[in-house]
């Protein structure tokens, strides 16, 4: 049983580094941040099924800033997954690192599909979540997290997907680091399905909606944040992995 097909010779990624995969990829990912801008109400109505307004107004605080109004944020099982979850993209990234830097010390170089595979994971985590989502976009676009808003016990105004604001400073919601994390994880289930580790795939791709999942549930982030974070790593993957291809295609 096969999720997609297997990798033709000396090509690691198989249909992922088509670059028409890549093309539409991209193109998706436009259409749902213009979905959660034309339909903000979805943000909203998901988040809503987590929150608890009787629950916010017992733990309001006494300076109107915020209240403990997502209860799933305190449960003690479900906060200790997010502990184990969060750091492991970075530990898996730094692992992937170091063996890469292995490999060539051993004489690999690029042609060496193990080499452009690994190459390509640790680049796309390092530009997905490290600098376009947590570099640029959570320390300049200024989204208020759910948490910070009216609509749930906070003191600041709804903020579209996509609108830059000044309205938080630093670490804001837009778009969610541990689901752009969580993406990358997926990026690690599409490649073992496509060498046929279908139910490695399953499991990874698992916990990869968990972390993401997990996110909007603590009222840390909202659907868009977390969909558009996860979407965004799979899209610098798959433009990555069909550039590390086609530069092989050339030399041949």
């Amino acid at each position: 049983m096969t999720l997609l097909p297997i990798p033709r010779a000396n090509n690691p990624f198989g249909p992922l580094a088509d670059p028409l995969v890549a093309t539409v990829a991209a193109a998706v990912w436009f259409v749902l941040l213009l979905q959660f801008r034309l339909a903000p109400q979805l943000d909203l109505a998901v988040s809503g099924w987590f929150f608890d307004s009787a629950a916010c107004a017992a733990t309001e605080r006494a300076n109107g800033m915020g209240c403990s109004g997502f209860p799933f944020a305190g449960t003690p099982v479900l906060y200790s997954i997010r502990e184990i979850l969060h750091p492991l993209p970075a530990i898996l990234g730094i692992i992937a690192l170091i063996v890469l830097a292995a490999e060539l010390w051993a004489g690999r170089r690029w042609r060496n599909a193990a080499v452009r595979l690994k190459t390509v994971l640790v680049a796309a985590l390092i530009l997905g979540p490290g600098l376009i989502v947590n570099g640029v976009l959570k320390a300049h676009w200024g989204r208020p997290r759910p948490w910070m808003t009216e609509d749930f016990g906070g003191w600041l105004a709804f903020v579209e997907a996509g609108t830059r604001t000044s309205l938080c400073a630093s670490n804001c919601s837009f778009v969610s680091g541990e689901a752009a994390a969580a993406g990358w994880l997926m990026c690690i289930a599409l490649l073992l399905a496509v060498h046929r580790y279908v139910w490695s795939a399953l499991a990874v791709g698992v916990v990869a909606v968990a972390m993401a999942v997990l996110r909007v549930a603590f009222g840390a982030h909202y659907l868009s944040d977390a969909v558009l974070g996860f979407t965004m790593t799979i899209v610098i993957f798959l433009v990555l992995a069909a550039f590390a291809e086609w530069t092989v295609a050339r030399q041949r």
